[in-house]
């Protein structure tokens, strides 16, 4: 398994500017799905070709959508309707991806075929009532094995029912994931199904649906959609998937870390749901501006700023966590270039993630000797006095993994992070960034 070995005293290089942070994974991840149920093509640029996202591609190639990737990158992917998918007659496997294995199981209950779908060891042990409870309200039939928790946990078997009832479910979490399932397979019924949020979180599937022609309406924390309207790609253009926020999020705080840093990230998704981050660090006292910003009748995008900064600890304020949950590792990360106590309270999603990222976020700042102490639903910590050299477990996860790379490089520091193979699921080329920042691994 890899491992990130990092020597303190590198010289590290940070370039006036860069433009290769990959595409957002979840926009991938509903291009592909939205793509595939169009009655058109579609054609995606800067897709992120990460293991995650190549694996919701096979998913449905396995379910007979023709999808093709050319020399330039460019995907095309030949719509088959809503009820063109085909039985794969084999397990579909999402590997890593929660996204994935979520917002697909909401299609394939509205199939007139069954399915079994599945993932990695990590993948079998995530928590699927979420979405089996509000999909069981549609009619669906899903089962998967019983956890020690009470919960259902991958394999997950699909009886297609071509023909789903609509509900109205009020989330008792906000979650993209599962407000998403339950639009996906609100399009298999003629009536409109309600999905009322108890807090506002990622918004990409509304934002794609309602750009394929769904029918689709948002008033507030209330979502409509039903399969009254087919889907259909409406742009004759190649569609642009901006670069990831979360993933370019490391190197924003590597620049307000390291002393003297000053650059450019060119291209960067700016949803308004997926931003926050930026508002956050700014409270902290980041020297971020954002220029050239486009796209908005899509998904906004634009170029950050970014420069080293004094940095000082808060409280993040509870109603933004839905909107940073993937980002709250590589934030605590930056509070241990901070003055002063950082919070998390109202995170509780935190702990069913890749891994539990409250535990797993507190062993990694703890092994740089930073304070944390841990809630049921969150946790706070202090910098420590003087970092000293030290080795963290990724545990699987690939933002535990990137936040120690970080940190280990902010701090300037010897360190090793075991088993960084998992960063591949989001962010292939995030070693090749590393190296144009001339900061090589041995």
């Amino acid at each position: 398994m890899k491992q990130f070995n990092y020597k303190a005293n590198s010289e590290i290089y940070l370039q006036n500017e860069f433009n290769s942070i990959p595409g957002d994974k979840s926009i991938s991840h509903r291009a592909i799905i939205c793509g595939a149920l169009a009655t058109n093509t579609s054609y995606f640029t800067n897709f992120l070709f990460s293991e995650d996202c190549l694996n919701t591609i096979a998913i449905f190639q396995s379910l007979g959508v023709h999808i093709d990737i050319d020399s330039s990158h460019l995907v095309t992917v030949k719509g088959v309707g809503l009820h063109g998918l085909k039985e794969a007659y084999k397990p579909l496997d999402v590997g890593n991806s929660g996204t994935g294995i979520r917002l697909i199981t909401g299609v394939l209950a509205g199939q007139s075929f069954n399915s079994t779908i599945s993932g990695d060891s990590s993948i079998q042990t995530r928590p699927m009532k979420r979405i089996i409870d509000p999909l069981s309200q549609m009619d669906a039939k899903i089962s998967g094995n019983q956890s020690e928790k009470g919960d259902i946990t991958p394999p997950l078997t699909i009886t297609g029912q071509p023909s789903l009832h609509a509900t109205t479910y009020t989330l008792p979490i906000a979650s993209a994931q599962v407000k998403s399932a339950i639009l996906f397979a609100s399009l298999y019924s003629q009536n409109a199904t309600t999905v009322i949020e108890p807090e506002l979180c990622r918004n990409h599937t509304e934002k794609m649906l309602h750009g394929f022609g769904a029918d689709i309406t948002v008033n507030g924390k209330e979502i409509k959609c039903s399969g009254k309207n087919e889907l259909k790609n409406p742009y004759n253009d190649a569609i642009f998937i901006p670069s990831d926020i979360s993933s370019a999020a490391f190197f924003i705080v590597l620049g307000c870390i390291v002393k003297g840093a000053h650059f450019m990230i060119k291209g960067i998704g700016l949803n308004e749901t997926r931003a926050t981050i930026i508002d956050v660090l700014k409270m902290m006292g980041a020297d971020i501006t954002i220029h050239n910003v486009k796209g908005q009748d899509v998904e906004p995008y634009g170029d950050i700023e970014v420069r080293y900064s004094q940095l000082h600890n808060i409280h993040i304020p509870e109603e933004t966590i839905p909107f940073l949950i993937d980002e709250i590792p590589i934030l605590a990360i930056a509070s241990m270039f901070a003055e002063g106590t950082f919070k998390v309270t109202n995170a509780k999603e935190l702990r069913v993630k890749e891994s539990d990222r409250i535990e797993t976020t507190g062993a990694l700042l703890q092994a740089m000797g930073g304070k944390f102490s841990a809630y049921d639903d969150g946790f706070e910590c202090e910098a420590p006095d003087k970092f000293t050299p030290f080795e963290a477990r990724s545990f699987g996860d690939h933002r535990i993994a990137m936040s120690g790379i970080i940190g280990a490089i902010g701090a300037n520091i010897d360190a090793t992070i075991h088993n960084c193979d998992c960063i591949n699921t989001s962010f292939p080329n995030f070693f090749e960034i590393l190296k144009e920042l001339n900061i090589n691994s041995n």
